[in-house]
């Protein structure tokens, strides 16, 4: 069982997908990887922070976070989405959110307090946050609880922001119409009337809410084992093997991070693209040579070698037989390693 390290699941990159696909100074083969990743899988939270300050750098709009937040869709959250989205009361949803926020977000302390009259929810991020993300984290809050809300209301509720107030405040208004701002605060989050709390939920299900609680739970059991980046590398090699040579800079843009990046992680688990490929091949080989009825020059085409002399080469490497020998001989407990 792996650790789970913070991560970011891949639908919190959604809503950004959308903002920078219309962004004229954005090239298209920046957001083309976002699109190609499964919303599903999860991404270190430091390549997200580098992906966002790409993003931003190309952009020159400070106002990114909010921008994107104004653009979450309906689903875009999945299990935790429709587990809040079904619960009786607004101050259930909000628990239920804090239940399993691990879903979308690793890093990401969520906490509800009431004080008199008063809510006091918390969002804490035990990463350092870039004032986007940060923006981002309060303001996807606050559009996918307001659609919780009584249609009729009219909210009177305050935001906090740890960061200073910045000098155009206009897209903040936008985002959180209705709400006071309030800047250079010890926490972020929101103080919302505690009346709140009780407001009925439109879309309440409580059967639906049940069944979709379980699957939650089974979700959040499983995230520690979550693949690390080095089991999402050798899943994409094996696929790519067929195709060509796998390189690092094709697989980099397939996990959306830099290729320096990409060896930096692989790094940190112990590990290179290079012995990836390497090891992936030799497995692949063995299994094929031993196992199956194709031919050489088959199996050189599926792991990726462009000739056979190369495929030779490296099989006598590995096992000090050529193919030919090695499929005629003996069968060893070693022929069985995965």
């Amino acid at each position: 069982m792996t650790t789970e390290k913070p991560s970011y699941s891949v639908r919190l990159l959604l809503p950004f997908g959308r903002v920078l696909r219309r962004d004229p100074r954005v090239p298209p083969e920046v957001v083309d990887p976002l699109d190609a990743l499964d919303p599903d899988e999860r991404l270190p939270i430091t390549a997200v922070h580098e992906l966002l300050e790409g993003a931003l750098v190309l952009t020159q709009d400070p106002d990114l976070g909010l921008k994107a937040a104004r653009e979450i869709r309906m689903g875009d959250y999945g299990a935790v989405e429709y587990a809040a989205r079904s619960a009786q009361t607004w101050g259930e949803a909000t628990a239920v959110v804090g239940r399993y926020l691990r879903l979308l977000n690793a890093a990401l302390e969520f906490s509800v307090r009431e004080e008199g009259e008063h809510a006091l929810i918390h969002l804490s991020s035990s990463v350092a946050l870039p004032r986007a993300a940060a923006d981002f984290q309060s303001a996807a809050f606050h559009v996918s609880g307001m659609h919780l809300w009584p249609p009729d209301l009219v909210p009177t509720f305050q935001v906090w922001f740890t960061h200073p107030e910045p000098a155009n405040v206009d897209e903040y208004a936008i985002t959180f119409a209705g709400g006071s701002l309030h800047f250079s605060k010890p926490w972020s989050g929101f103080v919302v009337p505690r009346e709140y709390m009780s407001f009925s939920v439109p879309s309440a299900d409580p059967q639906l809410h049940s069944l979709i609680r379980k699957h939650a739970d089974t979700m959040l059991a499983e995230l520690p084992r979550a693949q690390s980046l080095t089991e999402r590398v050798r899943d994409l090699l094996a696929k790519e093997l067929g195709g060509g040579s796998p390189t690092a800079k094709q697989v980099a843009r397939k996990v959306a991070m830099s290729e320096r990046s990409l060896a930096r992680y692989l790094h940190e688990e112990g590990t290179t693209f290079s012995a990836l490929l390497e090891d992936l091949r030799r497995r692949m080989a063995l299994r094929y040579v031993r196992h199956s009825e194709l031919s050489f020059s088959e199996i050189t085409f599926l792991l990726g070698f462009s000739q056979a002399a190369a495929f030779y080469r490296a099989f006598r490497r590995w096992t000090g037989q050529t193919p030919r020998e090695y499929r005629l001989s003996p069968k060893r407990p070693l022929d069985e390693t995965p």
